[in-house]
């Protein structure tokens, strides 16, 4: 029998951790992933997405996602979340 992250897609499984798990929590299993990530710029992107779901269910609740990851980041000598993206110089529209 397949695992359940087999058969869901990668936004499933999201939808599926924001669904799940408070966003204290899902903040702290975040954090704890940060060093797994080649490019710093995958993971604030994940968290982003994350912030967005948890967003769709009450600013509340992604505000809180947001603060806790960030601070829980700060506790592990890492940078915060880049939650603004702006786009690059080179990808600006003329």
């Amino acid at each position: 029998m397949p695992k359940l992250c087999e058969i869901l897609s990668p936004a499933q499984q999201l939808e599926l951790a924001v669904l799940a798990r408070s966003p204290f929590r899902l903040a702290d299993t975040f954090a704890s992933f940060v060093g797994q990530f080649y490019d710093r710029s995958d993971f604030d992107r994940l968290a982003r997405q994350v912030s967005d779901l948890y967003d769709a269910e009450g600013a509340e609740r992604a505000d809180h996602f947001r603060a806790r990851l960030n601070r829980r980041l700060h506790d592990r000598y890492h940078d915060p979340v880049a939650w603004e993206v702006m786009p690059t110089e080179g990808r600006q529209a003329a």
